[in-house]
């Protein structure tokens, strides 16, 4: 038997079973008897995904002989049986974490395990550096901190920015590439082993994976708002300085923009009318991203990851496509199975 898992007795009934794989073991049957949850994140750009496990220790084993240590490898897949119909059988691959913190609570005795996605003795997060790169592209950037955190690189961005030279200064590597893709308004995650960047208006555009209908679909909980102070820019005006010395500005209106409204102003460097364009767009988004947020509790679904879009109808002006900005699959050690979702409107441009 699986944690959470399934028996002759109740194989036709709703459940979510996990499998746990700890320094190269399967623990799943053992990790049943103390599971009270797992909790896995599929988290936003500039955050690590990370695992969490609370399990009951009445017998403090996983305070002495279990106790775990830091680094130590652990992966997870949430799997459902028979969740949305007799004889359905779906994964989901959490990834690979190592655990990077622990503590217990009580009485009764509880033991909380943290995991994250990127090494727990990787220095890309605790060590700061300072150094330069002369010549160099956003890709050999990342591709450097990448192979120095002993993770891959995905290079997922349309665009390549370039660097006469930039300056790290007294940051950990994983700071300052998360603050260059940031400037870029380019993505960060890491995730599966590896550094993934991209550009998140490429993911806005791709098709929604699913309608989520209100009365229809199994929604626990939900909210939606919307706040003044959270207005929409409709233009964001650029001003630089280009290599003569010459003061330049730029306007960037995305389509569909109201013909009022308040305009964003920025000053930053570009090297040419067509990066400072595109400049005025990131900065732009950065902005609006914060207009149209909410959040959902579902019973679990499987199909719900960070980056994916999704339908929102039944709840009127709310109502529209959005993208996912944090999952978190959580699984109880009765087989129930819940999935909460932070998602804010796609901007569309």
């Amino acid at each position: 038997m699986e944690a959470g898992g399934v028996t002759m007795e109740n194989q036709m009934a709703r459940q979510a079973a996990l499998q746990v794989v700890y320094q190269g073991k399967d623990i799943s049957s053992e990790l049943g008897k103390y599971l009270i949850s797992l909790s896995y994140s599929d988290n936003p750009s500039g955050e690590y995904d990370d695992l969490q496990l609370t399990l009951a220790d009445r017998d403090r084993l996983w305070q002495h002989s279990w106790a775990p240590a830091e680094g130590d490898k652990i992966s997870a897949t949430i799997k459902t049986i028979n969740w949305t119909g007799p004889n359905e059988f779906v994964k989901l691959p959490c990834g690979s974490f190592e655990v990077d913190s622990c503590g217990v609570t009580g009485p009764p005795d509880q033991v909380q395990i943290g995991a994250l996605s990127i090494p727990a003795g990787s220095t890309s997060r605790r060590q700061r550096n300072t150094r330069a790169w002369e010549k160099a592209t956003l890709r050999t950037i990342a591709a450097d901190i990448s192979k120095n955190a002993g993770l891959k690189l995905l290079f997922e961005v349309p665009y390549n920015p370039t660097y006469d030279r930039i300056e790290q200064t007294n940051q950990t590597d994983m700071a300052f590439l998360m603050e260059t893709c940031a400037r870029e308004g380019v993505a960060l995650k890491v995730s599966g082993g590896s550094v993934v960047l991209f550009d998140e208006a490429e993911y806005e555009r791709k098709a929604p994976v699913c309608t989520i209908t209100r009365g229809k679909d199994a929604v626990l909980s939900y909210s939606f708002s919307w706040s003044v102070a959270d207005a929409i820019y409709r233009a964001c005006v650029l001003t630089y300085t280009d290599n003569k010395g010459k003061t330049l500005s730029v306007t960037y209106t995305p389509p569909g923009a109201p013909k009022t409204g308040p305009v964003l102003k920025v000053n930053e460097s570009a090297a040419s009318p067509a990066e400072a364009l595109r400049t005025a767009q990131k900065r732009l988004r950065e902005q609006n991203k914060q207009y149209g947020l909410a959040t959902l509790l579902l019973a679990g679904d499987p199909r719900m990851a960070a980056s994916l879009t999704i339908m929102i109808a039944g709840w009127g002006r709310y109502d529209g496509k959005y993208i996912i900005e944090r999952a978190t699959h959580t699984v109880d050690g009765g087989g129930g199975y819940k999935t909460n979702i932070e998602i804010r409107k796609v901007l569309g441009w």
